[in-house]
């Protein structure tokens, strides 16, 4: 996983990638599926200026009585030049309920 953490500006989820790097990246959607009453039943990645290097995967997690679920996502390179703006991942997400909702983290490049 990268040890970098998302934080949110304004209302972007957004964190630091150097384009030569290849991570796990994962989005919490636990309050999306709360709001929903729902569960997650799979997971398709829309990518600008990144690519894809596994297939996502829809991971819940336990820690004691608490349970969230997470798009795990594995991301590396760049595909081609990145854009200067809207570097980003984006989980579409379907629930067992037939709907279906977006969960997007922007990168800020950070060379390293």
């Amino acid at each position: 996983m990268s040890g970098k953490v998302p934080t949110k500006i304004g209302d972007k989820w957004t964190v630091d990638r150097d384009p030569d790097e290849k991570s796990y990246y994962a989005a919490d959607i636990t309050q999306e599926l709360i709001d929903r009453a729902t569960t997650a039943v799979s997971v398709v990645l829309n990518l600008v200026g990144v690519v894809q290097l596994k297939q996502p995967q829809i991971e819940v997690v336990t820690a004691g009585d608490v349970q969230r679920t997470y798009v795990i996502a594995f991301l590396g390179g760049t595909g081609a030049t990145p854009p200067p703006d809207d570097w980003r991942w984006e989980a579409r997400v379907t629930c067992a309920n037939e709907e279906e909702f977006d969960k997007t983290t922007w990168f800020n490049r950070m060379d390293t």
